[in-house]
């Protein structure tokens, strides 16, 4: 009888373990479509925004042709992406807080700058110190777009600590 109820209790073990798995994988699938939509959405406005600032300070003469417009917002949508994928590194709870920021924000810079000089956002014409400053310039927008994430996520998860408080 304890055999039977061993192999019985194992198939219900192995077929749960089996729906875990799979509501896991819906899980980071969930998620990942989430990041996706929130890192293209934060790309494409912070790109309407710079290209608003950009015009301004051209005087309204700011010339697009070849698809280079076309080729700046597809890079939006992969910076968005490169910055928002690997942000699903966070759920991970055996990796150290400081690793997780450093694989983050890692490739999400790398993509920045490999796609910042396929579409033309650093200016190599402008010599070195252009290249130089606006490769800094980005770096420097991304650790605040980043800084500023991590301060809203903070302040909902004290919120939802403070409900859970209250609840008991």
């Amino acid at each position: 009888e304890k055999r039977l109820q061993g192999v019985h209790l194992t198939k219900v073990s192995a077929r749960f373990q089996t729906v875990f798995r799979i509501i896991r994988r819906f899980y980071y699938m969930k998620k990942l479509i989430e990041l996706s939509i929130k890192g293209v959405s934060a790309a494409l406005v912070c790109f309407s925004l710079f290209g608003i600032v950009w015009n301004l300070v051209n005087g309204g003469d700011y010339i697009l042709t070849d698809y280079v417009y076309t080729k700046m917002v597809l890079g939006a949508v992969v910076v968005g992406l490169g910055f928002s994928i690997p942000g699903i590194v966070y759920e991970s709870p055996n990796l150290p807080y400081i690793m997780k920021i450093v694989i983050h924000m890692g490739i999400g810079c790398a993509i920045f700058l490999a796609t910042s000089f396929v579409v033309g956002w650093i200016p190599v014409s402008f010599g070195i110190k252009g290249c130089v400053a606006a490769i800094a310039a980005e770096i420097g927008v991304s650790f605040l777009l980043w800084f500023g994430f991590s301060l809203y996520y903070k302040k909902q998860a004290q919120k939802i600590n403070e409900r859970i408080q209250n609840k008991f």
